[in-house]
């Protein structure tokens, strides 16, 4: 260590004299070009870069670009600063520190830090970033979340940070590593109910099943997706209740979702009376499929229309087609107007609709079995 302040003492002594300036003028003319130039750099930087994104984001509207460069305007400059004095450390002829190995470590650990630096304001100005991606996504979820996906990328980019820090000065870091370790297993069999729900949404996120907006069926409750949380999902009933459901329930249940049907599914049993003629029920077999093809609410694939069996009181009609309906609401209409259809097709052939009826036969006839009782009398 004396000798090195020793050596520290003559370089500082040597520099106060012309003759070492003019013999090592080259170098240090060197090491002055290098910092001027990177200084010049940033000075362009902050004056073109800036604007050019500012004009990326009018014309393209993509507002994470703004946000991406002023997350790493700061870190930038701070390492233009730092890069431009160790050019001129490193090129200098201060033969004490141009050739110390600390340097080299100091330069890169600044650019660890200033890495992490940016993408930690990313992440904190990334709280509106995250909800954008979300939505581009249709997913539509709580903004509070959004805060706790920044808060646990802020906890990672400084654990990250200390961790590549420490391996750039020779430290060892398992120890720190086991000990987080060990707690995170304990706060997960502490609060494992929690984390099975939060990695079930994760899987809702990622999947994405359904979506805020969709009608779902799922373990026993149905209605349309009001909110999506770490926790759980919030299910509106038709009959206007809130059902909160663990999204661990949901990434092991099957999933019903209604909304994404293309199709809606017509299908029943026309039943007429056995009075019914064979002519006639040629002709409403015919002008039904006819109906079938003739509606713009109806697709014209898939559709059978056929005379099934003879029923227990009726000649039952198997009517099977497919509604073009995004929702519910218009699939009730579609069907509204194709049952009015069907029985002006009844009303203009004379048939009916048959109900549930039962003939009963006796073996004699009821006046003669009752002169018979009184003939006995």
């Amino acid at each position: 260590m004396s000798s090195f302040f020793t050596t520290v003492s003559d370089t500082a002594a040597a520099m106060l004299t012309p003759e070492y300036w003019i013999a090592l003028w080259p170098l240090w003319r060197a090491a002055i070009l290098a910092f001027v130039a990177i200084m010049l750099f940033r000075i362009l930087y902050r004056s073109f870069i800036m604007h050019f994104t500012e004009h990326l984001k009018q014309r393209y509207h993509y507002d994470f670009i703004d946000d991406f460069f002023r997350a790493f305007n700061h870190p930038i400059q701070t390492f233009l600063w730092i890069l431009a004095f160790y050019m001129l450390i490193v090129l200098s002829p201060v033969d004490p520190f141009s050739q110390h190995p600390a340097f080299d470590k100091i330069l890169r650990c600044s650019l660890i830090v200033c890495i992490i630096w940016g993408v930690y304001n990313l992440c904190d100005a990334g709280h509106g970033l995250i909800m954008q991606i979300l939505q581009r996504s249709n997913l539509n979820i709580d903004e509070t979340i959004a805060g706790l996906v920044s808060a646990l990328a802020h906890f990672l980019c400084i654990m990250l940070g200390i961790a590549m820090v420490a391996r750039e000065w020779n430290y060892d870091i398992t120890a720190f590593v086991a000990s987080l370790g060990i707690g995170a297993m304990a706060i997960a069999f502490a609060a494992k109910d929690s984390l099975a729900n939060i990695f079930g949404s994760i899987i809702i996120i990622m999947e994405r099943p359904f979506v805020i907006g969709d009608w779902i069926k799922a373990n026993n409750v149905e209605g349309i997706v009001e909110k999506i949380s770490f926790r759980s999902t919030c299910i509106r009933t038709f009959y206007q209740e809130l059902v909160y459901v663990p999204n661990s329930l949901l990434s092991n249940t099957p999933i019903t979702n209604y909304t994404q049907r293309q199709k809606f599914r017509i299908q029943y049993s026309l039943g007429l009376t056995y009075s019914t003629t064979r002519e006639q029920m040629e002709k409403v077999c015919m002008q039904i499929r006819q109906l079938c093809v003739r509606l713009d609410e109806i697709y014209n694939d898939g559709i059978d229309v056929n005379f099934f069996e003879f029923g227990d009181s009726s000649l039952n009609i198997r009517i099977v087609c497919y509604a073009k309906a995004p929702n519910n609401s218009v699939y009730l209409k579609a069907r509204e107007k194709f049952n009015l259809e069907l029985m002006k097709i009844m009303e203009e052939n004379g048939v009916s609709c048959a109900f549930p009826s039962q003939s009963i036969y006796f073996e004699t006839p009821l006046q003669q079995a009752g002169n018979e009782k009184k003939a006995e009398e």
